[in-house]
């Protein structure tokens, strides 16, 4: 009896083994994919996981907070480490689970700021549903029910053991939708929200409140660091070559061994495979393309693609620079990403850039990504890397402070940059 028992077992074995090459064998040959490679077609019907893209996608832009004295410190840097956020996320959260709307006024920057205040901006009109959804909501009732649809900011006003109620205000142009949450009790403890801010330094660069945004000042002159630039594609004669781009590229193939290269006529440098291809364009742009197949069956939200999107960036190694989330849009069936660059504390903005002289579709940022059905199909980004070059310095007694303004920092790199960073709105 044993042995029939191992006897049937075998033959199950072999039966599951053959059944399985055979399917491999069909897979390989019958199905329509480019250069016929088996483990490509699995990579591409079952991508590997992204990393969650929910905690970057609810993350500011900048951070502004203040002690209610009148004067305000802003944060662009390291923001996912600072005290500011890992309040403002868990209070906002809070807020979305438990908060009860106050209702709608004009948008009043003084009674904001009256008392001590975190303020977290947005690069981009941040839309309430996915908003919600970046936090643990499953859909943003809690703001659509109020009349919110998109906020630019929002300001979170902390609790106090004398007063322990949360408010948060939701900014939108000229209107904010006010919320409140009483603390206490089990589901949400006071303590966990009792946060303490920082008082504004006042002896460098701070601002002050200017209309309905803020302008830098200081009381002595404030000097700060140009951004220099470089570029790790050019050889050491500073030209661009096969030889010195290809090794920078390799890593956006999954085998650098079958990589051709092309120079065009219009010097566009060309490296391609059966599924990849990379481009130096003229105008210092890398762009990656994929033509592998995209897995109709993967799923094919906002967040699964905005995590795809992050996993790419962050995949890239000269992706050196602090990258911010500066906007998204919804084509057809393919989601849009663009990240921006943070340059010594402080973003860098920078005009529509054109890839090639015939360009009719410029770089709205330094890197944009785009992602169909959980799969990067077209990956775009300036070559240089930006570093904080020498000290120099900017007297700020001479600025009118009545209106909001931006202050610009020079890029130290020659003509073909057209590119500053800026402390204010």
């Amino acid at each position: 009896m044993k042995e029939r028992v191992i006897s049937l077992t075998k033959t199950a074995c072999i039966l599951a083994l053959a059944a399985f090459a055979a399917y491999q064998v069909s897979q390989l040959w019958l199905v329509s994919f480019t250069n016929h490679n088996f483990f490509l077609y699995l990579q591409a019907r079952f991508p590997p996981a992204a990393p969650d893209g929910q905690s970057v996608w609810a993350r500011p832009f900048r951070v502004i907070s203040s002690t209610g004295d009148g004067y305000f410190t802003i944060r662009y840097s390291e923001i996912a480490e600072s005290d500011a956020w890992f309040f403002g996320e868990s209070a906002l959260a809070a807020i979305l689970s438990g908060g009860s709307f106050v209702g709608q006024r004009d948008m009043d920057l003084e009674h904001i700021t009256e008392k001590p205040v975190y303020i977290y901006e947005y690069a981009f009109p941040m839309q309430a549903d996915s908003f919600s959804r970046a936090l643990g909501k499953r859909n943003g009732a809690t703001l659509i029910s109020a009349g919110i649809s998109e906020f630019w900011s929002v300001a979170v006003v902390p609790p106090t053991e004398a007063e322990p109620v949360l408010r948060a205000f939701f900014i939108y142009g000229d209107d904010m939708w006010e919320f409140y949450l009483v603390l206490g009790g089990r589901r949400f403890p006071l303590e966990y929200h009792l946060t303490e801010i920082a008082p504004t330094r006042t002896d460098g660069l701070y601002f002050v409140k200017a209309g309905d945004g803020f302008a830098p000042r200081s009381n002595r002159t404030f000097t700060y660091r140009a951004v220099r630039v470089e570029n790790p594609y050019q050889n050491a004669a500073g030209l661009l070559h096969f030889s010195s781009i290809r090794p920078r590229i390799e890593n956006l193939f999954d085998s650098p061994a079958t990589i051709n290269n092309a120079l065009s006529s219009d010097f566009i440098y060309t490296f391609s495979n059966f599924n990849t291809m990379v481009r130096y364009l003229p105008f210092n742009v890398i762009e990656y393309i994929s033509y592998r197949t995209t897995a109709r069956s993967a799923p094919a939200d906002l967040m699964t693609d905005f995590s795809a999107a992050l996993a790419f960036v962050n995949d890239d190694i000269y992706v050196q620079n602090e990258t911010f989330f500066a906007g998204y849009e919804t084509r057809d069936r393919e989601h849009v990403f663009w990240f921006g660059y943070t340059v010594g504390g402080f973003p860098m903005v920078m005009q529509p850039w054109a890839t090639r002289p015939d360009c009719r579709d410029p770089l709205p940022a330094p890197i944009e990504v785009v992602v169909d059905n959980g799969r990067v199909v077209r990956y775009r980004r300036l070559a240089y890397i930006f570093t904080p070059g020498d000290v120099t310095w900017i007297d700020l007694s001479s600025f009118d402070i009545d209106e909001p303004f931006s202050l610009g920092f020079p890029i130290d790199s020659g003509p073909d940059i057209s590119l500053h960073v800026f402390t204010g709105e």
